[in-house]
């Protein structure tokens, strides 16, 4: 199965099984984007639901946020490019039209195989086919289980207990996982693994806070569940790693926190107390069987889940907006609106709609009206099936591109090295190119395997059905036959184990489950309430905010940034800085169209419960008039307006102004530019003239460091604590400094020392050696496990006349201790490092409130 060219090899019984394809005639017209794609429902129907008028979707030019997040929206955005694709107009991939019949007559002979005649008995895409593995009717064995007296509407809520978290568990496992079956001793592996082991570890009581009650899932059993306890109910360990493991673990621990909400979880904070929800809503019709709508189920889903996923990148308005991508396939400013780039998939709450409406269709006979809205899965089995049977092929720049990042990646301790496919990153273009225009030729191949099935009105098949029993099938048919070793897709991705997206997902650091459960012990430990403070990042278009925070944040060098484009509205990343202090960082864009969107309509939203404003000044900015030159003062007006609306809603706000790019100034004449502009600048900041810091920065110094070290350095509560613990580490090893650093920007948190270190002309030494450091982490990237900040456990100098350590001192800090020489006092400062590691890690963990109470304990 060739990624790069294929050739027709002419024609083929389509009842064959082989990997030799038939081309046949083929209609490549894209059906209407929310019309019913045939007679047949993906559940059996009511004759009802058909008839039941649907709420329209929202208005993208009233609120484009909610149009991204609906379910409408999935295929009418993937259909602009999907109608490019047939035209052979796409960026990334060329088409084949030829090879459309071909992929279509494979798909219908896996069905045929499997089905003929009967293709009624296949049933609708979803997660109870994946327990039902081996043959073994494990649903059923376990309803038949439970005593009488559970009524089937309790029965039901607690399938929807396990499916979704099945399903949320289910983020690709690698090729080196699996799982033996503690009932059968059979082993598993991949969803299936995944679906077996999910199963099992509900019936034992995971998920649950009650253990008079084992079966069911609730915030208070996912909230006490560690990373260790799920590595060991998975059955995870150094010889059997599963990718993604902390991901998985991240998103049960999120959706624990989501379940908290008892408008769709009821009091008991069950995921299928949405169960009463939808039949008790408004729009659920009563007739002879419930009729559920599924735009209410997709509510349901997508506001109600809507914390458990990592910030996404896309954004509108600081809306976050899911498995939402923008593409350069797309229409986009300034011809077009800026949400107008982003293509939504949802690929996950689709897989939860598919799979949750299973139990609710089998138990309580629950119809639902709309499923036609639902799209083919944009996942990389469909998509896969599309590169291997030859209809769409990576162009050539792009294909060497992504070989070069696998060939980097294979170098890395544990990933892999054997037939080698490109490689993505989940937000690549091409990735997201790929997605789109799966969903749309998944709606074509229904319409063209019907025809070849020769299936008419309430016989077809619906697109639900084809998943299951074709594209899907199909497309892990072909990766096993094409790649037999891995039996991976033909295009890999690098996700981040939250089965939000499509692809593979890898664990970099493939830690132990004894070193899960040793860290989360200590994380847990206190029950730290995390610090979340609100970061705006503002300023005009192109003075430098996005790459700063890069450098800073994503540990990139200066030189990497330079591709970095314009940000198009808000692009939110959360940081953990020490453990519990949560960063929500707001990169805002500069052009005035988002500017004036910040200050009108949005204003109330954007503005409240603000942390921190870090406003960035182009210093070459014509728009910044400073007394010393006749520019205009636009900048400062819209710096003087945000300062207003920061003083109405967030007025405990601490401000920071950068002045940047001031390598770009000569450098006799930097000092007196900087006083310049730093004085127009507090001219118009209002009252908070009085607490706010001004800064002069590049990106190409240590001065980036010195001006975000302070910024993170007076948001962490309880310094004083930590600097009392620095001051017994400098006293038992007689240093000269200590100085503590943050593990993931290497910024200097804070520092102790004697009257000797107190004199060293050479201040900027922090912030030298930051940029220092950071540049050697991220050469160290191509030879480690990892391209995180965890590259190295220590560093020692010695010298003539002092030794320096710089060593690893709790899971988000390192130490830097500069004492006196020899190889006694070397080894001395080694042990007494590794004996307050404990202790730092407890200093670290204080949550703000406990301060006096810790003093206390450690005066003790």
């Amino acid at each position: 199965m060739g990624l790069f060219n294929r050739k027709s090899k002419g024609s083929a019984d389509t009842e064959s099984v082989t990997s030799k394809l038939s081309p046949t005639t083929s209609n490549l017209q894209s059906p209407p984007p929310t019309k019913a794609m045939n007679g047949n429902s993906s559940f059996p129907p009511s004759p009802l639901a058909a008839n039941i008028a649907l709420p329209p979707p929202p208005d993208p030019a009233v609120d484009p946020a909610s149009y991204l997040r609906s379910i409408h929206a999935v295929r009418d955005r993937s259909r602009l490019i999907h109608q490019r694709a047939k035209k052979n107009q796409l960026n990334h991939f060329d088409v084949d039209p030829s090879k459309f019949g071909e992929t279509a007559a494979y798909v219908v002979s896996i069905i045929k195989r499997d089905f003929a005649p009967e293709y009624h008995t296949i049933p609708p895409h979803g997660r109870w086919q994946h327990f039902e593995v081996g043959g073994r009717q494990r649903i059923d064995q376990l309803l038949t289980s439970w005593p009488s007296k559970i009524d089937a509407q309790e029965r039901t809520r607690r399938l929807i207990d396990l499916f979704l978290v099945s399903v949320l568990l289910d983020a690709g496992a690698g090729n080196r996982w699996s799982y033996k079956s503690k009932e059968s001793g059979r082993t598993y592996r991949r969803s299936e693994g995944l679906a077996v082991a999910s199963l099992e570890m509900f019936k034992a009581g995971y998920f649950s806070g009650d253990p008079t009650e084992p079966y069911q899932v609730n915030a208070a059993g996912l909230n006490r569940l560690s990373v260790g306890q799920l590595g060991i109910g998975l059955q995870v360990s150094e010889a059997n790693p599963l990718a993604g493991m902390e991901g998985r673990a991240s998103l049960l621990a999120n959706l624990g926190e989501a379940l908290q909400n008892p408008k769709y979880f009821g009091p008991t904070s069950r995921p299928g107390n949405m169960l009463d929800y939808l039949l008790s809503h408004p729009s659920t019709q009563a007739s002879s069987v419930p009729i559920v709508l599924i735009p209410t189920l997709w509510t349901v889903l997508m506001d109600g889940l809507a914390s458990i996923w990592p910030a996404s990148r896309s954004q509108i308005g600081g809306i976050p907006l899911g498995d939402a991508w923008r593409c350069s396939s797309m229409p986009s400013p300034p011809r077009a609106q800026p949400w107008e780039n982003i293509v939504p998939f949802h690929k996950l709450t689709q897989w939860l709609c598919y799979s949750l409406m299973g139990p609710m269709t089998r138990l309580l006979n629950v119809q639902f009206a709309g499923v036609e809205l639902l799209t083919g899965l944009p996942e990389y089995r469909n998509g896969g099936l599309l590169i291997d049977t030859g209809l769409i092929t990576l162009k050539p720049a792009d294909a060497k591109r992504g070989l070069d990042a696998y060939r980097h990646n294979a170098m890395v301790k544990g990933q892999p090295s054997m037939e080698v496919v490109p490689l993505f990153s989940t937000d690549d273009d091409v990735v997201v190119e790929w997605r789109a225009v799966t969903i749309g030729f998944l709606d074509d191949l229904l319409i063209e395997v019907n025809r070849l099935l020769k299936l008419n009105g309430s016989d077809k098949l619906s697109l639900a059905q084809m998943l299951e029993a074709g594209s899907w099938k199909g497309g892990r048919e072909l990766a096993e036959v094409s790649r037999p070793n891995t039996k991976q897709p033909p295009i890999m991705i690098l996700s981040d184990g939250t089965t939000k997206t499509l692809g593979y997902t890898f664990n970099p650091r493939a830690l132990s489950v004894h070193g899960w459960l040793k860290r989360t012990a200590m994380e847990t430990s206190k029950k730290i309430k995390q610090q979340k403070k609100k970061v705006l990042l503002m300023g005009k278009s192109g003075a430098g905010k996005s790459s700063m925070r890069s450098i800073i944040f994503s540990n990139h060098v200066a030189k990497d940034v330079r591709r970095l484009g314009a940000t198009i509205d808000v692009d939110r990343k959360r940081v953990k800085f020490l453990g519990n202090l949560l960063l929500d960082i707001w990169d805002c864009g500069g052009q005035d169209a988002f500017m004036e969107s910040y200050l009108t309509s949005q204003k109330s939203s954007f503005f409240d419960d603000v942390g921190v404003l870090i406003y960035v000044f182009d210093v070459e900015s014509s728009d910044f008039s400073d007394g010393t030159h006749g520019n205009s003062d636009r900048d400062l007006q819209t710096y003087a307006s945000i300062i207003s609306a920061l003083d109405e809603y967030s007025p405990n706000a601490r401000i920071f102004t950068l002045v940047h790019k001031m390598d770009l100034v000569a450098a006799e004449y930097r000092d007196e530019v900087a006083k310049a502009k730093n004085a127009a600048i507090m001219a118009r900041s209002g009252r908070f003239t009085r607490t706010m810091g001004t800064y002069e920065t590049s990106i190409w110094d240590e001065t980036l460091y010195r001006a975000w070290g302070s910024i993170v350095n007076s948001l962490i509560p309880n310094l004083d604590i930590i600097k009392d613990g620095l001051r017994d580490l400098q006293k038992v090893t007689e240093a000269e400094e200590v100085v503590l650093f943050e593990q993931n920007t290497f910024l200097k948190v804070t520092r102790v020392g004697s009257e000797v270190s107190d004199e060293n002309p050479i201040k900027e030494r922090y912030e030298r050696l930051s940029n220092i450091i950071k540049t050697f982490k991220n050469s160290l990237s191509g030879f480690t496990e990892s391209n995180s900040s965890h590259q190295f456990d220590s560093f020692t100098i010695k010298c003539r006349k002092f030794n320096v350590i710089i060593n690893r001192l709790t899971y988000n800090t390192y130490v830097l201790v500069v004492f006196p020489p020899g190889e006694a006092e070397l080894q001395c400062a080694r042990l007494n490092i590794l004996s307050a590691r404990d202790e730092f890690a407890r200093i670290e963990s204080v949550a703000e409130g406990a301060d006096d109470d810790f003093r206390s304990a450690r005066g003790k």
